[in-house]
């Protein structure tokens, strides 16, 4: 088998790999480099994306799948493999959408001649580690994975075996614990809460918010916590869907629309503020004195941007990936004969892998 690397490696986005088999080649997600002139688009050649069989998913973020439209305006026309529920998050993007659950029940399963195994990554309703094999030959993807998750259930790797592993390590050197790091988040947002009372949360339309409201209710944050409209449908999902979420039946799961209030914590599906609505509710909330969170990473040229240089928007990065001290332990809970660091532009690996 051979990897290409066509993005994701020394870099933070634009995650595309492209695998070449003996008898199949596919890709592991198809993501953009947010901000790039060009569009951001991966390294594919015409020739690489007229050869592909198929194009698997790990989850539905931008940076893992923003670059499908353009991947069929060039001339990929078979089947995109993902989740049911990763399918739901991207439609109407997909036209030939094959579930995986459908192929792999159970977690296992074959596609023409390529073994696949997969599990939750514990990223995101939907997201998913992948283990293929041809021949003997094996790669594992882990996908943006942790297993220190607060509502995702994560099917840890354990034990795994694979001649190559491409391993989530998206915050680089950094060694800082979990806990340690929620700790920080909850003092430095209480800290916010004192001077401003009225804090705004743009996050991802599916993960990282509906974590930092099971964290926030974990610390006994004394506040209200409101919502967009997708934010509340996710926050309702929580207590409905035992396989994508680990907490049902929870008292916390409570949020109520945003329509002006004075006080509390908003949660705004548009982690960019790019959208006329998020754009609405981020005006309207910092018009009442209020200040915003980013927990993520900044894109270029965005409102959030342009917010946080204003000092009208403050970082404080709540860990939804592996740091190096994670990603280290887990290479070492597995038998991994070499290991490439993804997603992270501290790291960077061979543009192809023959193995």
């Amino acid at each position: 088998m051979r990897l290409y690397i066509a993005g994701g490696c020394g870099e933070h986005g634009r995650n595309c790999f492209y695998m070449q088999g003996e008898t199949i080649c596919f890709l592991v997600d198809c993501g953009v480099m947010a901000g790039e002139s060009g569009g951001g688009y991966p390294r594919l050649s015409q020739e690489q994306i007229h050869s592909l069989d198929c194009v698997f998913l790990t989850h539905s973020h931008a940076d893992h799948t923003g670059a499908l439209p353009w991947l069929l305006q060039n001339g990929f026309c078979g089947p995109v493999i993902a989740t049911q529920d990763t399918m739901i998050q991207l439609s109407p993007i997909l036209p030939e959408a094959v579930p995986l659950e459908s192929i792999c029940p159970g977690g296992s399963g074959c596609f023409r001649n390529l073994k696949v195994e997969w599990g939750r990554s514990g990223h995101c309703a939907g997201s998913v580690w992948y283990r293929f094999t041809e021949n003997e030959k094996t790669i594992l993807f882990s996908g943006d994975y942790t297993e220190d998750t607060l509502v995702y259930p994560c099917d840890a790797l354990r034990g795994k075996t694979a001649d190559l592993a491409v391993l989530d390590c998206a915050y680089g050197k950094d060694e800082t614990p979990f806990a340690i790091s929620c700790d920080a988040l909850v003092s430095q947002v209480a800290v916010l809460l004192k001077k401003y009372k009225l804090l705004l949360f743009p996050v991802p339309k599916y993960g990282r918010g509906l974590e930092l409201r099971k964290l926030f209710a974990d610390a006994d944050l004394k506040t209200e916590f409101y919502g967009d409209a997708l934010f509340l449908k996710n926050l309702n999902r929580v207590s409905e869907d035992p396989f994508w979420y680990t907490a049902q039946g929870a008292k916390w799961c409570t949020a109520a629309p945003y329509s002006g209030q004075k006080a509390g914590i908003v949660f705004i599906s548009d982690p960019q503020l790019r959208t006329p609505e998020a754009k609405g509710l981020a005006d309207a909330a910092l018009a009442l004195g209020g200040h915003g969170v980013m927990t993520g990473t900044v894109e270029n040229g965005t409102l959030s941007e342009r917010l946080i240089q204003q000092g009208q928007m403050t970082i404080a990065r709540y860990p939804v990936h592996l740091n190096w001290a994670q990603y280290s332990a887990l290479a070492a809970r597995n038998q991994f004969k070499q290991i490439i660091p993804y997603h992270t532009g501290v790291f960077s690996a061979p543009s192809t892998i023959a193995f």
